[in-house]
């Protein structure tokens, strides 16, 4: 069976990301993607990821891969340019086909590129095709842009780039029970402490929970009115709901910046901050 391999990291799996799958797609044969694991690589500046590998994985079989290969960095990473393309992508993986975008480096210190990559594979009769970037707004779509807009709380164009709603996953666990004692129910999700956190405030989300989707009311930051020991937490008001939940899966999803988090003066400030955060998520719900 003939066989193409995709290159690259797919952080995030954004639009950009997608153009590559696209092109994928469209190969009559076995489709592979080949990838590094999270803990091979770095975002700089000691930023998050965008993604687990489990979540990687999934959205790269589910848009049409057949196998996503996962490389630790140490495995591959000193490998001459050449070495990369006659060992692993020739002889491990019997590409036929190779299809990367066109910023892909590779090889020692990075020292090659797409271009590059055409020439070595030509010896075992390989196509490569180049993708090239998707642009948004005259820039081109890329990880680090998107991250850099989380980290200002523009979720909405983060949102927007990703081609998706930005969130986590996780256990509904049991937090402080302040908002309970505020009567606005609250929960807190156990989310992977490796993933990028947008700015500080508050937001307009969207849980997933049991197959049902509900609008919320989203914290996250260090609740500096209730708490002083500077732990980050994702705590949602889920608006119209009342069940027991903890111990279920759930998915917040960021839609929209409300707000920036900040310290009140007292628990019956903070109570009023949230009960108008609340009349402004249903605001916003009333006009889609």
């Amino acid at each position: 069976m003939n066989r193409a391999v995709l290159l690259g990291l797919f952080d995030g799996l954004h639009r950009g990301h997608m153009s590559a799958v696209e092109e994928l797609k469209r190969f009559d044969g076995k489709k592979l993607v080949l990838t590094f694991c999270s803990e091979g690589f770095a975002p700089k500046g000691g930023r998050g990821l965008l993604m687990t590998d489990e979540r990687r994985r999934g959205g790269l079989l589910n848009a049409g891969a057949d196998e996503v290969i996962f490389k630790r960095f140490s495995d591959i990473g000193g490998m001459s340019p050449k070495e990369f393309a006659d060992r692993v992508l020739s002889g491990e993986l019997s590409a036929d086909r190779v299809i990367c975008g066109e910023n892909f480096r590779f090889g020692l210190n990075a020292s090659a590129g797409a271009e590059d990559l055409k020439e070595l594979m030509r010896p075992h009769g390989a196509e490569v095709k180049i993708v090239p970037l998707v642009y948004d707004g005259g820039e081109p779509i890329s990880t680090t842009r998107i991250r850099c807009l989380l980290e200002a709380g523009k979720i909405s164009e983060a949102n927007r780039l990703l081609g998706y709603a930005y969130g986590f996953e996780g256990r509904i666990i049991r937090g402080s029970q302040i908002g309970r004692q505020m009567g606005i129910k609250t929960v807190n999700i156990a989310f992977d402490r490796r993933l990028a956190l947008p700015k500080k405030g508050v937001y307009f989300s969207e849980v997933s929970l049991d197959g049902d989707v509900w609008a919320g009311v989203t914290n996250i930051g260090e609740r500096p009115t209730v708490h002083d020991d500077g732990e980050i937490v994702i705590e949602t008001h889920i608006l119209g709901f009342d069940g027991d939940v903890y111990g279920e899966s759930a998915k917040v999803s960021l839609r929209e910046f409300l707000r920036e988090e900040k310290r009140f003066g007292s628990v019956r400030e903070l109570r009023t901050a949230v009960e108008h955060d609340i009349k402004t998520v249903k605001e916003l719900i009333s006009h889609e």
